[in-house]
């Protein structure tokens, strides 16, 4: 089944999860484009707030990779706990016309993220998608994170996570060379996990 929607992201982010209290304590953002927690994933985007082309696939098994029309492709583990994993946008105008991505319920399944357009406004806003994302997911046990298709975004990503152990890459950010930004980043993650515990 694929399922195509513009979907509203702000904050740089959107998310892949259930109706569940996110677990934002336990994400782990070494790839710089997906990043899955104990439960849910967060997917990274490259504008702060606008607009975006979500498609999303539903699979019983790893489908075939298709590379052609994508900047970056990474793949992780990411475990539904409530049995409704969906894409949404954390707002309630989250689109409901992307489907349920695990009709087999809750487990592990195995998650590519496809991504292109992410360096066009990097943390500007675009009232026109200039960013598109496919989303294809599968029953899968939990296995290490790929990344199938690399960026200038991703390589400095994994660069700035290089050096942590085991334990801190479980919890760790990733971290902008600049000073300003890196501040940003910190403050909209905490105003953004002050926001999913209000709701």
């Amino acid at each position: 089944m694929t399922t195509s929607s513009v979907m509203f992201v702000s904050e740089g982010i959107f998310g892949v999860s259930d109706d569940a209290q996110v677990p934002m304590e336990t994400v782990r953002w070494s790839n710089g484009l997906a990043a899955p927690m104990d439960h849910g994933a967060w997917i990274l985007t490259g504008i702060n707030t606008g607009l975006v082309n979500v498609t999303a696939q539903c699979f019983d098994a790893a489908p075939p990779i298709e590379a052609t029309d994508w900047e970056e492709i990474v793949e992780v583990s990411v475990r539904s706990i409530a049995g409704d994993l969906h894409i949404n946008s954390g707002y309630s105008i989250t689109p409901d016309d992307l489907p349920l991505l695990n009709p087999q319920g809750s487990g592990w399944y195995r998650m590519r993220v496809h991504a292109s357009g992410r360096s066009i406004n990097p943390d500007g806003a675009s009232d026109e998608p200039v960013e598109d994302y496919l989303i294809a997911v599968w029953p899968q046990e939990p296995a290490e994170s790929v990344v199938i298709r690399s960026s200038k975004m991703i390589d400095e990503a994994l660069l700035a996570n290089a050096d942590a152990t085991s334990q801190e890459a479980a919890h760790s950010t990733r971290e902008p060379h600049d000073t300003a930004e890196r501040g940003r980043r910190v403050d909209v993650r905490a105003r953004l996990l002050r926001s999913l515990q209000d709701d």
